[in-house]
């Protein structure tokens, strides 16, 4: 029995689907005399040399099963096709969120398939072997769509929900993944609970399912976590896959433990999970919990939209956000960094509401995160009647047109958003993450805070900048080439961004960011050119429009901004240097109030002017400058947070810790 993943992380062994498979049918003694599991989980990135090598490894299997989501399903379906090709009497199994109750599309596409398992697979599949071994009739098994002898398409009733979780065999309790294998994994995805109790319409967790929260043992969970934290390896990611971490009273008790057996192991561990949807204090206290611990990167905050009109046809009007500032002051106050999710397309989003919502998140002091639209399978997004209503557009195209292997049905174009505007809107979360999160963070936060500009319009006129007046023609290239990859992903020009980047990408993704960060800060001189230019194209079209700018304030700001590029120079060129600034005391309070610069730094005494000098830990010199640019694109990254400070003679030193890569 063959069990394959496909999976789009680096340096992951552990699949918790295939485990929870293995595990439950090896628990029935017939499955476990008659049948030897094998576990395969294989980097998508490998491609066909990868489906080769599988296969060239495996002797005739019996049954070949397959865990499908949409990043994996064209892979997944070539390599069934492949087995059914080599060893025609090999049943080929699939199932997946990507799949399930997509018969017709299913067996259209990929006519080599023999059963598909509708849902919660791990009790399907194990009478599903029965089955096979007995020769009996696949009409008992409930759940699964199949050929039938006379070349018909059968679906089964449907199974019913799994309610006893405990029904489903621990693959950690149990000798399915030896210790090697566990710790050999740069990511564990583990279950506290399943079900979800909100129905958003573009998410198939519960807004196809719309099932109830269903708790796993707390005592087999504390088990699981014991043998879990003990083997992983420093710096792995622990990926808590419940819907909505958080939402159960219990859940503190879950990070409680955690936080006990990283110190008990001495382990040193990201914590990732999807936090419950109405952030209450709840999350505050176990996030910071576990922040305090360093265990976890920046918090998510999940707002989609702050349009209340989008909010209502996505099904998410219960999900409140009055709160939103209320509870991103209280993490700052806490020093627990967040991000906020935003998703670009969403149904009855316009350009401009779009923009609102950016700015929602920034003027509070946010980090947004933004999305695009993906029309998953099983979501009320994807239904036709839903499509018609909104006049939905979608293409088969790699949601991040730099990652070509993670393609899918994006939305592209409704009734309240054309092609262009979506574009613009792809656009412009790049020219807003280049500048806001690191390059002029403390410049454009002061000019906002003075002038009143919004810091969306701030951020377009940078994106105008970069496009047609950046001094850099390599930069302007980059820039122009974005748009141009997003109406046709053919023309990405990926030659001219490892012109700049160079070797640098170990993650490919966003690499049209990467690519203009790396540029951006290759030299002190050359960053400082840049954003010198930057800033006074930004106040030149501040006093055309009648704004009187502080430039005393503002250059003061952009010192810092300077100085702070010093950590992604460590890390892109493995020296490490320091830097001076000097900001007047009125903008370094505003920093402060906004949480852009850390609130632990003493400056008292220090006059009318904040003077002091920054300088990266050592250990950034051996940290990927990929990895950091994209922790600071998803908000765990925070380079004035990660830097260590002087102040006139007091150093404060802050935590060295590597910021978490999410997502």
């Amino acid at each position: 029995m063959q069990l394959v993943e496909f999976t789009a992380m680096h340096g992951v062994q552990y699949s918790v689907t295939l485990g929870y498979l293995k595990a439950t049918s090896v628990a029935d003694p017939a499955l476990d005399n008659a049948c030897d599991f094998r576990i395969s989980v294989r980097e998508q990135s490998g491609g066909e040399q990868a489906t080769t090598e599988l296969l060239d490894s495996w002797d005739e299997p019996f049954v070949v099963a397959l865990t499908v989501f949409f990043w994996n399903r064209a892979q997944s379906l070539e390599l069934a096709r492949q087995v059914k090709e080599r060893w025609p009497n090999c049943r080929v199994v699939v199932g997946g969120n990507d799949v399930s109750h997509q018969q017709e599309a299913l067996f259209a596409e990929a006519p080599w398939v023999d059963v598909l398992v509708h849902g919660e697979g791990e009790l399907r599949f194990r009478d599903l072997l029965h089955c096979f071994l007995a020769e009996g009739d696949l009409a008992a098994v409930p759940g699964i769509s199949y050929w039938a002898a006379d070349g018909n398409l059968v679906t089964n009733p449907d199974a019913d929900r799994i309610t006893d979780l405990e029904q489903i065999v621990s693959p950690i309790l149990t000798p399915v993944y030896s210790d090697e294998e566990i710790t050999g994994s740069s990511m564990i995805v583990y279950e506290t609970n399943r079900g979800c109790p909100y129905r958003c319409a573009f998410c198939y967790w519960g807004g196809a399912t719309n099932s109830k929260v269903r708790q796993f043992d707390l005592d087999r969970i504390f088990a699981e976590l014991d043998r879990l934290i003990r083997l992983m390896p420093t710096d792995a990611t622990l990926f808590i896959a419940d819907a909505n971490f958080g939402i159960l009273a219990r859940d503190r008790q879950i990070a409680e433990h955690i936080v006990e057996l990283s110190k008990r192991y001495d382990k040193r561990l990201i914590v990732s999970t999807n936090w419950a949807k109405n952030s209450n204090e709840r999350i505050v206290e176990i996030a910071s919990m576990l922040h305090a611990a360093d265990l976890t990167g920046a918090i998510t905050l999940s707002a989609q939209s702050f349009d209340a009109e989008v909010l209502k046809i996505a099904n998410r009007s219960n999900i409140r956000t009055d709160h939103y500032r209320r509870l991103l002051t209280r993490f700052r106050e806490l020093d627990v960094p967040t991000y906020t999710d935003l998703i670009w397309g969403l149904p009855g989003e316009t350009y401009d509401s779009y923009l609102n919502g950016v700015e929602e998140v920034l003027s509070a002091g946010g980090s947004p995160v933004i999305y695009p639209l993906l029309l998953l399978n099983n979501t009320e997004y994807s239904r036709e009647s839903f499509k018609d209503e909104h006049a939905l557009k979608t293409r088969w195209m790699p949601g991040d047109v730099t990652n070509p292997e993670l393609v899918a049905d994006v939305v592209v174009a409704h009734e309240a958003m054309t092609p262009e505007d979506w574009v613009k809107g792809m656009e412009f979360r790049v020219a807003m993450t280049l500048f806001q999160k690191i390059l002029l963070r403390c410049a454009l936060r002061v000019i906002h805070a003075t002038t009143g500009v919004r810091m969306v319009e701030l951020c377009a006129r940078l994106q105008s900048f970069l496009l047609d007046d950046c001094p850099d023609p390599f930069l302007r290239a980059v820039a122009r080439n974005i748009a141009v990859a997003y109406r046709e992903p053919a023309e990405l020009d990926m030659p001219l961004l490892k012109t700049v980047i160079g070797d640098q990408i170990i993650v490919p993704e966003e690499v049209h960011f990467q690519a203009l960060l790396c540029r951006s800060v290759s030299t002190e001189r050359a960053t400082a050119k840049l954003l010198n230019a930057a800033v006074d194209h930004l106040c030149a079209w501040l006093a055309d429009s009648g704004f009187e700018v502080d430039r005393v304030l503002v250059d003061g700001a952009l010192s810092l901004d300077i100085a702070a590029t010093t950590i992604m120079r460590a890390s892109l060129r493995g020296e490490l240097e320091e830097a001076e600034f000097a900001v007047p005391k009125q903008g370094w309070n505003l920093l402060v109030a906004s949480g852009d610069v850390p609130s632990s730094l003493d400056t008292s005494g220090q006059g009318n002017t904040v003077r002091g000098t920054v300088w990266a830990p050592p250990r950034w010199v051996h940290y990927p400058v990929s990895v950091y640019a994209l922790s600071i694109w998803h908000g765990t990254g925070r380079p004035l947070h990660d830097l260590q400070f002087a102040l006139r003679d007091t150093q404060i030193a802050l935590p060295d810790r590597l910021p978490a890569l999410a997502g």
